[in-house]
């Protein structure tokens, strides 16, 4: 398939101004394939990713370019889809990429990485969070900049400890690795391995008698902490029904990965007092006085009419630390770029991070957040930041994760 026709299929960018014209490559360009769910359980959080992508690009155009190159990105619809994304990153490999990114699944995050992985490309996994992406299913051209499961798990039990202590808990557990492993983590910290627990399928449609069943049998457990291990859609799903149901008045409700998406549609009422973490969300930058991240909100903000959500800022922070290792290795040569990454520390959008060279899990803050109900100051003003953990209080130690990437070979 000649380059021109692919392009024609797959570039799909932000609206307005911000769209890339669609040509064939030269070469003055560097080639990054955007792997993002704009169709599917997870679409609001990809249609962040595509606008942060796009702002990222015009920033860097200004600079000149990376080494001197301009971006040219191919993009793709993941539907959040494992075997879907696999097709669409060969054809971005098929295609000469340089680098890809992308993604808000963890299933998505791990069927790219072994590809990128066989096909010597570098993957910046985006919205991921599963442990396997850094454990069993660790890869060496895969770096992940968000935190992990384990690392949220322990800064969100630390609060549940204290304020839910000796409470009775139960678990719905979206059926994918992600799920398992934020199930896993939180039952571990907060010593709830005897908790019940019930899977709920990928991508369960909206109005499913699932949710209502699930959350019935918590009522029929007597539980005091509802744990909704859902994200995106999926999440927005129970939640409905958690209200609808009137659990809310009886469960302390926790959805360990929280985001700004999950909880716009809903009411006030239903999203008030709910706990999870983020790795990021607007208000933190204002909040701790990081200016990078609120240079970044008010570019957002100016160019899109809204605040971005954490997927999007992974997204951006992914695009400028790839061009920070190809000009610090002066070569788009992947090998050369991942010796750049591996042990790097930088400030981007929030307080310092590094990139562990051994396992390529990113070391940052977790904050806290709680829901907001009446209040707010505008429809975005979802959370109150309660509290942060410093990353490398929480990470795995080499002990917890014996992972061995495989050898860089010259």
């Amino acid at each position: 398939m000649c380059r021109v026709r692919f392009l024609a299929l797959v570039v799909i960018m932000a609206l307005g101004p911000f769209s890339p014209s669609v040509h064939g490559f030269t070469n003055e360009e560097v080639i990054i394939g955007l792997n993002v769910p704009q169709t599917g359980p997870y679409a609001l959080q990809g249609k962040d990713q595509i606008n942060a992508y796009a702002m990222a690009r015009l920033e860097i155009e200004k600079q000149g370019g990376i080494l001197g190159k301009n971006i040219q990105y191919l993009v793709a619809d993941s539907q959040s889809n494992p075997e879907i994304s696999v097709k669409n990153v060969q054809k971005f490999i098929e295609e000469g990429v340089d680098m890809v990114t992308g993604g808000s699944s963890s299933a998505v995050a791990i069927a790219v990485s072994k590809l990128c992985q066989a096909q010597s490309r570098l993957f910046m996994a985006t919205l991921t969070y599963s442990n396997d992406l850094n454990e069993k299913d660790a890869h060496r051209y895969t770096f992940r900049e968000t935190y992990n499961s384990w690392m949220a798990a322990k800064a969100l039990s630390r609060h549940l400890s204290t304020k839910f202590a000796n409470k009775k808990y139960f678990y719905i557990t979206s059926d994918y690795s992600w799920g398992w492993t934020t199930r896993d983590s939180l039952k571990q910290f907060t010593g709830t391995k005897e908790a019940k627990d019930i899977l709920m399928p990928f991508g369960e449609p909206m109005g499913s008698p699932r949710y209502r069943a699930a959350i019935q049998k918590a009522v029929d457990e007597r539980a005091e902490v509802l744990v909704l291990v859902l994200f995106g859609r999926d999440m927005m799903a129970a939640l409905q029904e958690c209200m609808s149901m009137g659990v809310k008045h009886t469960m302390q409700i926790v959805v360990p990965n929280l985001e700004m998406h999950m909880v716009l549609v809903s009411s006030d009422e239903s999203t008030e007092g709910i706990l999870g973490a983020v790795p990021w969300y607007w208000q933190i930058p204002y909040k701790y006085n990081f200016e990078g991240g609120k240079t970044f909100v008010e570019n957002y903000r100016a160019r899109f009419g809204k605040p971005p959500c954490s997927g999007a800022a992974t997204a951006y922070t992914n695009i400028m630390l790839y061009k920070w290792a190809v000009e610090q290795s002066k070569s788009f040569d992947p090998k050369a770029v991942i010796r750049a990454l591996e042990g790097h520390t930088f400030t981007g959008l929030k307080d310092e991070e590094t990139i562990r060279s051994w396992d390529h899990q990113t070391i940052q803050s977790v904050y806290l957040v709680r829901g907001k109900g009446a209040g707010k100051k505008d429809i975005w003003d979802v959370f109150e930041v309660l509290e942060a953990h410093k990353g490398e209080d929480l990470a795995q130690s080499r002990e917890e994760n014996p992972v061995r990437l495989e050898p860089l070979y010259n």
